[in-house]
């Protein structure tokens, strides 16, 4: 069992600069929200409404039994992590996590696989089931990018989560190596006195 429980969003903030997780889960920053966050509200729901008409295709799933869940909560004590994933798909009692971004091309960057695979494993927890793959949703029309789920990028997710928690013990501002491009549409750029 793990000291922290952690957001499970904060796996793809901490790749994209350390010092995020360590603002928002230590010093308990409550930066406003971009307007991005907000249009990506939006285009959930709208993404959720269009999934209710489309079949599997897109996934390379060919079934006529399947069900969908929307904005499932998840949590796991063995791995520290909890978060509440945009929609999970059972088909022929396999399961693959969808999540959305409202990107119009793909950005499926290494936090954003780390996420993805973090939600997967946690279903697999909930649901008792091994998942071999999950997908992002990208753009207004719902382009599919399909991420396998194997041991290496598990492995990749239980240590930046084991990083993540020993930041947290220690309580100290982690170094950045990000960069200008970075820091300058960062909601925290403010809090770094030792950046640009």
């Amino acid at each position: 069992m793990t000291q922290f429980n952690i957001p499970i969003s904060m796996l793809r903030q901490y790749c994209f600069c350390p010092r995020i997780p360590f603002y928002y889960l230590v010093r308990q920053l409550k930066p406003v929200a971009p307007m991005w966050v907000s249009q990506g509200i939006d285009e959930h729901e709208r993404q959720e409404m269009l999934l209710k008409r489309r079949n599997l295709s897109g996934y390379g799933i060919d079934s006529t039994d399947w069900s969908i869940r929307f904005n499932v909560e998840l949590y796991s004590e063995k791995i520290g992590v909890h978060g509440i994933c945009d929609s999970v798909l059972e088909a022929d009692h396999s399961f693959h996590v969808l999540e959305f971004k409202n990107s119009q091309s793909v950005e499926f960057n290494h936090g954003a696989k780390l996420q993805l695979a973090a939600y997967s494993m946690l279903c697999e927890e909930k649901y008792g089931t091994i998942i071999q793959n999950s997908f992002l949703l990208y753009g207004s029309k719902a382009k599919t990018y399909e991420l396998r789920i194997d041991q290496e990028l598990r492995s990749r997710v239980i240590n930046a989560i084991e990083k993540i928690q020993e930041m947290l013990l220690k309580g100290t501002l982690p170094m950045s190596s990000a960069e200008e491009s970075k820091c300058c549409q960062c909601e925290f750029f403010n809090f770094c006195a030792d950046r640009y």
